[in-house]
């Protein structure tokens, strides 16, 4: 949360600051943001991400100006447009990566399961190897005892 929380806020900060001009920009640099935070997080963190981008960006002043003649529902098109693109990002995103985690968890099992079987299997091969060796000093011995009576 605290990654979430720096880089929106400081994509923000320089926003309010006035440091440089977003508006330039074609994408936004809260969409970066957003889908960083979901592709590291998953979709829970990613919808968290958006709603915190979201709250700040429309709490935060920076709502478009409402033109003369513009109509209730244009307008709230107009405002709710960018923040709606960021939940659907970060839900795009979120499930691809949660995705991915599940193979690679799945994988991460599949592989300590291997890895149990093959300590098993070298233990056994020990204790047999074991055995070998002392039927072979038995066999030796009673073969040395045969011997040595003739």
């Amino acid at each position: 949360m605290v990654e979430g929380a720096v880089l929106i806020g400081g994509v923000f900060a320089v926003e309010r600051l006035g440091l440089f001009d977003l508006q330039v920009l074609p994408l936004h640099p809260l969409v970066l943001a957003v889908a960083l935070i979901a592709a590291q997080y998953g979709a829970s963190g990613g919808i968290m991400a958006a709603a915190m981008a979201s709250a700040l960006a429309l709490l935060g002043g920076t709502l478009p100006q409402r033109v003369v003649g513009e109509g209730y529902f244009e307008y709230l098109a107009a405002v709710w447009t960018t923040p709606l693109a960021w939940l659907i990002i970060a839900v795009l995103v979120g499930i691809i990566s949660d995705g991915h985690r599940r193979l690679l968890q799945r994988s991460e099992q599949a592989l300590f399961e291997t890895q149990k079987e093959r300590d098993l299997i070298s233990a056994q091969y020990e204790a047999l190897a074991a055995r070998a060796k002392r039927l072979e000093r038995r066999v030796a011995g009673i073969e040395s005892h045969s011997s040595s009576r003739t």
